[in-house]
């Protein structure tokens, strides 16, 4: 897992995206609510194991201008050929709409498990980790803690939220490769 910090970077990432028909995306926010987060950052997978985490509005992380990245990603999220697969992706179709981007051909590893599994098991992505990968994510709660320590996202450390982000992406295509079918 990789954080891009750099515009050199971004770029490296973003003309092999373009090389690809399907890839995992995840946004990191500030709220479970979608009209009122505030995007901290996006997670992207392309290949099992591979994925790479954009900060862009952490604290204590110099990270790329927010607006740069989402217009130098504009155009392959809004992209129909090229598959946008996230787990309950409607969460983020609303924060990349909120953020002027359309996400274009999408499909939900949350909504094929359920249409699968309907009353089978649970279809978060950490317990269809652990039911088709034999993986245990990391919690949510391990990165951010719990209570009045809890932090918000945006406070998390650059490694804490690159292994986390991109673990979602990574998982989510990954899951989908097996769904898909």
């Amino acid at each position: 897992y990789k954080s891009i910090l750099t515009e050199k970077d971004l770029d490296v990432l973003i003309k092999e995206l373009n090389k690809k028909s399907v890839i995992a995306v995840d946004t990191e926010t500030t709220s479970l609510n979608p009209q009122e987060a505030n995007l901290v950052g996006i997670s992207i997978s392309y290949a099992d194991n591979v994925a790479y985490y954009i900060p862009l509005d952490h604290k204590n992380i110099k990270s790329l201008n927010k607006e740069l990245v989402l217009k130098k990603l504009k155009n392959i999220l809004e992209d129909p050929s090229i598959k946008k697969v996230g787990q309950n992706i409607k969460y983020d179709f609303i924060i990349f709409k909120r953020n002027g981007i359309n996400l274009e051909s999408i499909e939900d590893t949350m909504l094929i498990s359920y249409t699968l599994d309907a009353g089978n098991n649970r279809h978060n992505m950490d317990t269809l980790s652990e039911l088709h990968l034999g993986h245990k994510t990391i919690a949510y709660k391990d990165v951010v803690g719990t209570g009045k320590k809890q932090l918000n996202f945006s406070e998390v450390s650059l490694a804490d939220a690159t292994k986390y982000a991109a673990e979602d992406a990574d998982v989510t295509f990954r899951l989908y490769n097996i769904l898909k079918d």
